[in-house]
């Protein structure tokens, strides 16, 4: 089976789009999505229900860091044959699930332990990608290149499939859009084989929650800032004598 985890805050509009088109089997898979409702204040949980999906629910916005260290820390006390790969996935319509198959390929074939959806490994320009998000991605990249030595084009895409190996070895600590930047420093750390395949960049009006708490300027500040205590944090980490030199990310 192939286990999906689709976070959501606010997303009962996009909701109604997107699971209904999430695939029911991929070659001899079936695929189980659980929406992860991150304290959600409109009817979240309620769509995906009424449309046949489980629905994991917590009483207050913790953020998807959060949302996603719990329920990744839950699958770590499953047994790890259980499912043959795990998705991570937006639930904000930002992510198309025609690519989902494309995705878990090399995780069922077993030639990788993650395969991160890229919205930039086939063209490395702006596209329709807005400024902020284009000049932050291109900063992050350039940093983790030369400083920690991690070769990756899309680290905060959301969209992306783990190994049940991955799953068991990623630790999350911050509780916002940090963890996907923690989970390709994390799998690096354990040597685990790392590749990226394009996707499709779809941005609309109102798709992202970056700036629901905090207004948007404070929002996306607050996303800066967890991504610099991230890098910050790891770089430490690799330049010390007692890690050694991180592994590079291995890219098709």
């Amino acid at each position: 089976m192939i286990l999906v985890l689709m976070p959501a805050f606010d997303e009962e509009r996009s909701l109604n789009d997107l699971l209904p088109r999430m695939p029911g089997t991929i070659g001899e898979h079936a695929v189980e999505v659980r929406v992860l409702d991150d304290g959600s204040r409109d009817d979240t949980a309620g769509v995906a229900l009424r449309l046949g999906f489980p629905v994991v629910s917590t009483a207050t916005n913790r953020g998807k860091g959060a949302t996603l260290r719990t329920a990744l820390e839950a699958l770590q006390s499953l047994e790890i044959d259980r499912w043959a790969a795990v998705v991570l996935m937006d639930a904000d319509g930002q992510h198309n699930p025609d690519d989902v198959p494309r995705l878990v390929a090399p995780i069922l074939d077993g030639t990788s332990d993650m395969v991160v959806g890229s919205r930039y490994d086939s063209n490395a320009g702006r596209g329709c990608a807005p400024w902020n998000r284009y000049a932050i991605r291109c900063l992050a990249v350039a940093i983790m290149r030369h400083v920690v030595g991690i070769r990756i084009t899309d680290p905060f895409s959301g969209f992306r499939a783990l190994s049940p190996v991955a799953t068991q070895h990623i630790e999350l600590s911050g509780d916002r859009y940090e963890c996907e930047l923690e989970m390709a420093f994390c799998l690096g750390r354990h040597r685990m084989r790392i590749i990226e395949l394009p996707i499709s960049k779809i941005y609309g009006e109102g798709m992202t929650t970056m700036g629901s708490r905090h207004g948007p300027l404070l929002g996306r500040i607050a996303v800066i800032s967890g991504y610099a205590r991230t890098i910050v944090r790891e770089w430490r980490r690799a330049s010390s004598p007692a890690t050694g030199a991180m592994p590079l990310v291995r890219t098709p």
